[in-house]
């Protein structure tokens, strides 16, 4: 019985459904974000933008779920394109360079010298169950530091929560778009609002 059990077993453990073995993996990307380019004149100031950091398994490429408080899976045959903070770190340079407020923004792979960064660790980035509705959950820590003293300039939890049109990979995925999106044109006023600079 034991031996026809754990087969069952380890093929549940993979995540919210099981797929035929041999089955291919989807890969999914965050939408470009949709926001609006800002009318003011650049600001001739260079922004590094670090990868959030994480702990397991949120530092990883699958989709997380949380069918239940304080339980966490995974969506079988699915998988990120890329680990989720580098992903919303990449998300969060497109809305700032397509805000345009900034003369720059680098990733923290970049050699270019800037006069602030961001940085920040993913604290959520899974879907939840509410009163049996999906919905994506996306939680951020972020501090705003001085590149020359390190100093915190200035630091705030950014969360959106984003109903999910429905359980499949698609409706997903599209809810973490908007999520994201949310969060982004946060975060982007906020360090608009808290660095220096002059037009140019």
């Amino acid at each position: 019985m034991a031996l026809m059990l754990a087969p069952l077993m380890a093929g549940l453990l993979t995540g919210c459904s099981v797929i035929p073995e041999g089955e291919p993996v989807r890969l999914f990307t965050l939408p470009v974000p949709t926001l609006p380019a800002s009318t003011e004149a650049p600001r001739a100031l260079t922004l590094r933008v670090d990868t959030p950091g994480a702990g397991a398994p949120l530092d990883g490429r699958r989709l997380l779920v949380m069918p239940s408080p304080g339980e966490l899976q995974a969506y079988a045959g699915a998988r990120w394109r890329d680990d989720a903070p580098r992903l919303l770190r990449d998300h969060l340079i497109e809305a700032f360079r397509l805000d345009g407020r900034l003369a720059a923004v680098v990733d923290d792979t970049s050699r270019a010298q800037s006069a602030a960064s961001l940085t920040s660790y993913l604290g959520a980035f899974h879907v939840r169950y509410r009163e049996g509705v999906p919905e994506v959950v996306v939680r951020l820590e972020v501090q705003l530091l001085d590149e020359a003293s390190r100093e915190v300039r200035a630091s705030r939890r950014f969360e959106t929560v984003e109903e999910s049109g429905g359980d499949g990979l698609e409706a997903v995925v599209a809810a973490f778009g908007r999520a994201a999106d949310r969060l982004a044109v946060e975060v982007v006023d906020w360090t608009l609002a808290r660095v220096a600079g002059p037009s140019s």
